[in-house]
C-alpha cells in the first residue's frame, strides 16, 4: 500500500486530549482507546486539540492544533524557527521544567538501563543564560538549486530536509550567529553543492569547525575559508573521508 494512502486514512478532525506525561524526546503522552499518543507541542496537564500525523499498530503521533488548557510551565518559544527545525523540541517548556524532564530521563536510564539508583541527586547545573547552551553539534548542509542558496542547520522536524534558519539560539554564539554567514561562504565555494555537513565543537575559549568535502577544494576556496576563520576565530578543519581524514586547513 502507498504512503499516500496510509495518510488518507488519518482522521481529519481534531482530537482532545488531557496530556499525562513527557516522553524522552519532548512529546506529551496520552492515551485514546488504550493506546498511547505522542504529541508534538504538547505538556502535561494540558488539555489540548491534536490532529493525528502516523497512526501504527502499537503508538500513535499527533501534533497540536490548539492548547485549550495551558501548563503552568508553557512559555512563547524565543526562536522564530521553533517548531520547524528539529534542533531542539521544548522552546516551549520553562527552563527549569525542562532541567527536572532531563534529570527524570537520566534517572530513568540509570534505573531501568543500568539497574543502578543514585544515593544522593545534586541539584543539576543552571547557566546565567540558558540560551547558547550547545557547544558541539553536527550542522547539515544543502545547496538548494531552486533557491539559488546554500541551507547551513539543522534538520525540519520529521523531514530531511534542511531548515531554512538565519541563526541558532542554542548553539554557542559563536557558531549560533554564523548560520548566515557560513551559508555565504560556502554558496562562494567551487563546490558549494559537495559540502554536506560542517561539525561543531567549542571550548571554553577555541572554537573548531570541521567541514566535510566530497571533492577537493580549490586554492579560492581554501582562501575564502581560511579568511573567514581569521575573521572569526575559529579553527578549520577538513573532512575529505572517514574520521581518519580529519586534518586543519593549514598548520
Amino acid at each position: 500500500m502507498s504512503r499516500s494512502r496510509r495518510r488518507k486514512r488519518l482522521p481529519t478532525e481534531p482530537v482532545a486530549a488531557t496530556i499525562e506525561s513527557l516522553n524522552h524526546d519532548g512529546r506529551g503522552v496520552t492515551h485514546i482507546d488504550g493506546k498511547a499518543v505522542f504529541i508534538h507541542g504538547a505538556l502535561p496537564e494540558e488539555e489540548v486539540l491534536f490532529t493525528y500525523t502516523k497512526k501504527t499498530r502499537k503508538f500513535d503521533e499527533g501534533q497540536v492544533t490548539e492548547v485549550i488548557k495551558p501548563s503552568p510551565e508553557r512559555v512563547e518559544p524565543e526562536c522564530p524557527h521553533f517548531g520547524i527545525c528539529g534542533g531542539c523540541s521544548l522552546q516551549h517548556q520553562d527552563i527549569k521544567a525542562q532541567l527536572r524532564h532531563k534529570q527524570q530521563i537520566l534517572m530513568d536510564a540509570l534505573k531501568h538501563i543500568g539497574k543502578v539508583e543514585p544515593a544522593e541527586i545534586i541539584p543539576p547545573l543552571e547557566l546565567d543564560d540558558h540560551w547558547g547552551y550547545r557547544r558541539k553539534a553536527r550542522i547539515g548542509v544543502k545547496y538548494v538549486a531552486k533557491k539559488e542558496k546554500v541551507l547551513v542547520g539543522f534538520r525540519e522536524r520529521g523531514s530531511s530536509f534542511i531548515a531554512d534558519l538565519s541563526s541558532c539560539k542554542v548553539l554557542h554564539p559563536k557558531v549560533g550567529e554564523l548560520i548566515t554567514p557560513l551559508s555565504e561562504l560556502i554558496e562562494g565555494f567551487s563546490i558549494r553543492d559537495k559540502v554536506p555537513q560542517i561539525e561543531m565543537a567549542m571550548g571554553d575559549e577555541t572554537c573548531v569547525l570541521i567541514f566535510r568535502i566530497l571533492e577537493s577544494l580549490s586554492e579560492d576556496d581554501q582562501a575564502k575559508l581560511n579568511h573567514f576563520g581569521q575573521q572569526h576565530d575559529i579553527h578549520i578543519y577538513l573532512q575529505e573521508g572517514g574520521p581518519d581524514t580529519v586534518r586543519p586547513l593549514s598548520g
